[in-house]
């Protein structure tokens, strides 16, 4: 359930970023006439998303070998998305606003479809990822649990967009980021050890007792991970807090 909750809410504040910034940057150059179709692409990307989710729930994975193959490839999109987060994080903004920029230059109907066009496209990229992601952790916990902690991440996620575009409410989105991104690399280690251990099950990949019997207590107790998720979220803010003393010092 943590692992899913953690995963909407980081790709579905991602999400509202993209459309708080399009938002921001469209009334900053008197293009409030377009604000239409950013909200189109929202809920189409929103649709085409929850299509994807149904096709790859019908998909009905059982077998050990599928389940651990799929397990490792989230496992890879977890950690991946990531990478891709901190390397481009900082300059997001930036880039938004430049392709923005070139197609606000060209005050038409095709650039306000432009508008639609990208405003779907980033949504939609993260609502594949969240799909992809659920799927692979829903391999791993009941499906009333994952849709629980999935829904509630989704909530909080709308719920802090909206708090931002309206500026009621201020977080440090470094933070958040630094936090969940620590915790989505557990989630991918976890992936990865329970991807192992499902193929080693179904003997794709060798292993011997000692090494199932270290794997499986990890692979099969959630409170190991959720121990070292609130370890690591603890250490980040006291982390923060001692960098924060210095350089007041």
């Amino acid at each position: 359930m943590l692992q899913s909750l953690v995963i909407t809410l980081r790709e579905g504040v991602e999400a509202a970023l993209v459309v708080g910034i399009v938002l921001g940057y469209l009334k900053k150059i008197g293009r409030q006439a377009w604000n239409r179709f950013v909200y189109w692409g929202l809920a189409g990307a929103v649709a085409a998303s929850l299509v994807a989710a149904y096709f790859v729930h019908r998909l009905d994975v059982s077998e050990d070998v599928y389940e651990g193959w799929m397990m490792l490839v989230g496992a890879v999109f977890v950690a991946s998305m990531v990478y891709w987060m901190w390397r481009t994080g900082r300059r997001m903004k930036q880039q938004i606003e430049s392709h923005l920029s070139r197609l606000a230059a060209s005050p038409t109907r095709a650039a306000a479809l432009g508008v639609f066009g990208f405003v779907f496209l980033m949504v939609f990229r993260e609502g594949v990822e969240t799909v992809l992601f659920l799927a692979a952790v829903s391999l791993r916990t009941s499906e009333l649990l994952n849709f629980m902690g999935g829904a509630l991440g989704l909530g909080l996620a709308v719920g802090l967009g909206v708090a931002f575009f309206k500026g009621s409410l201020r977080v440090d989105l470094r933070r958040f980021f630094a936090i969940t991104s620590a915790v989505l690399l557990v989630v991918a280690a976890q992936l990865l050890v329970s991807g192992i251990h499902e193929l080693s099950e179904a003997q794709v990949l060798p292993s011997s007792r000692r090494e199932m019997a270290l794997v499986g207590p990890i692979v099969n107790n959630d409170a190991f991970f959720f121990a070292v998720v609130v370890a690591l979220a603890v250490f980040l803010v006291l982390a923060e807090r001692i960098h924060s003393q210095g350089r007041d010092d």
